[in-house]
């Protein structure tokens, strides 16, 4: 039987998923005291969290979180449930066998409220494109280079 949990809608900004290498089988207390920093800061709105494993080529696991592991931390998720089998196995396939990875769903909540402030006065965004930092770390050492 599925749990119940008690979500209310709440509108969502921008997403993003982010997708970290765990070296055991247990959830890193540096990861929940990292996320506990941004959530209480307000940089982020921690969404949903699961953790994948893959077993072969195309076998994976999914790992739900403890959430009395991340009611001690200071945490909760305000859409649990939200991340789907689609997104683990996507996510699956590119690690290597055996390992293990923490799928993070976040709300950057910066981009929300100023995408409300811009939308107070009229005006519109129109796109927005995440650079991953491998590539834009990239750029900035050829450009450092190059200078």
């Amino acid at each position: 039987m599925a749990e119940v949990v008690d979500v209310t809608l709440q509108a969502l900004g921008d997403v993003e998923f982010v997708v970290v290498r765990l070296e055991d089988d247990r959830l890193s207390p540096n990861i929940l005291e990292a996320l506990l920093r941004q959530v209480e800061s307000g940089a982020i709105r921690l969404l949903d969290f699961l953790i994948v494993q893959r077993l072969g080529d195309e076998e994976y696991r999914v790992i739900e979180v403890d959430h009395d592991e991340f009611t001690l931390a200071g945490l909760g998720l305000d859409t649990p449930g939200l991340v789907c089998e689609d997104d683990a196995r996507h996510f699956a396939s590119g690690l290597p066998i055996g390992s293990l990875a923490a799928v993070i769903l976040v709300e950057p909540t910066w981009g929300e409220r100023f995408s409300r402030d811009v939308d107070r006065r009229g005006d519109r965004i129109l796109a927005t494109q995440p650079i991953p930092a491998a590539i834009a770390n990239a750029v900035l050492a050829s450009a450092l280079q190059q200078s």
